[in-house]
């Protein structure tokens, strides 16, 4: 401690409480209001309560709106759950449509196999039974060629002497023997069977003698094709011959009865329009016979130079 501390003694410290007087403050004077700050203050207050009723009917249409939209909203989900449920359901029924079509389509395809393997079963034994039926008959056409051949020699006519020299009802005017129908057709069918060849058979062929069997096939058809073509153009030719051969002998008879011609040469001279139509005028030498190259000079002067010529 210090001397000071020590020395001095502490002072005492008294706490008196003071007296607090309060002097009332001095009130102002109100003012006077006017009658124009009257009405001014009254737009006020109606202003006020108008945007106050406004907001609150805009507040009362948002809620209203709000409320709409929702009820809206509700509607909405509910026709669209609507909307997946039927679709669900068209899913369901489609699938169940399609599960039955399958059914009934697999059905169709074992009653179709079926059908067809019934088909084809019916179709070789139809092939067997008509194959059997062709074998028969080449045998029985066979066999009649061979009692055809046998029969032919062997002579198909009797010759009956008669008394007074008339032939048999067998022989026609000319001396030559008739056959009977039965014979002809015996004839035409052995003519027939050496000129077609009869078809190979092809049952049990593979593939490879199935193809030279066409390729014999084919050439064949294209030698008969030759054949008929140069048949068919020799009978043109001939045709065209015959023709022309008429032509010529109707016009050497025609010039044979009016000038006296012989048959082996034929009158140039002959006019046809005169022969057709009685009134017709005679023909006019334009150029002569002789004439090799062409003849440039007009009409007029052939005229005068080969009726100078004529007379």
């Amino acid at each position: 401690m210090s001397d000071d501390e020590s020395h001095n003694p502490p002072e005492e410290i008294t706490d008196a409480p003071e007296e607090v007087t309060f002097v009332a403050a001095p009130v102002a004077p109100t003012p006077e209001v006017t009658p124009t700050e009257q009405n001014e203050q009254a737009s006020e207050n109606e202003a006020k309560r108008a945007m106050e009723e406004a907001a609150r009917r805009k507040a009362e249409k948002v809620a209203q709106e709000i409320a709409e939209f929702e009820e809206q909203r509700k509607e909405e989900r509910e026709k669209e759950q609507q909307e997946i449920q039927a679709l669900r359901e068209k899913r369901e029924q489609r699938k169940r449509e399609r599960e039955e079509e399958d059914r009934r389509l697999a059905e169709m395809r074992v009653q179709e196999e079926a059908r067809r393997k019934a088909e084809e079963e019916e179709k070789r034994k139809k092939k067997a039974e008509e194959e059997k039926q062709r074998k028969e008959e080449r045998d029985r056409k066979r066999k009649e060629q061979e009692e055809c051949i046998k029969n032919m020699r062997k002579p198909n006519f009797v010759i009956t002497k008669h008394s007074d020299g008339e032939k048999t009802g067998e022989e026609n005017e000319q001396g030559e023997v008739q056959k009977s129908k039965e014979q002809l057709e015996a004839e035409k069918r052995s003519f027939l069977s050496q000129r077609i060849k009869p078809l190979p058979d092809l049952s049990g062929l593979d593939e490879e003698k199935l193809a030279e069997q066409a390729k014999e096939l084919h050439k064949e058809i294209y030698r008969l094709m030759n054949e008929k073509y140069d048949i068919e153009e020799k009978f043109k030719r001939q045709q065209y011959d015959m023709i022309e051969l008429a032509e010529r002998a109707r016009q050497m008879s025609k010039g044979k009865g009016r000038k006296g011609l012989s048959s082996a040469q034929v009158d140039e001279s002959f006019d046809r329009l005169a022969d057709k139509f009685a009134g017709a005028p005679p023909k006019i030498q334009l150029c002569s016979k002789y004439e090799r190259h062409t003849d440039h000079r007009s009409y007029g002067q052939r005229l005068e130079l080969f009726e100078e010529l004529t007379q």
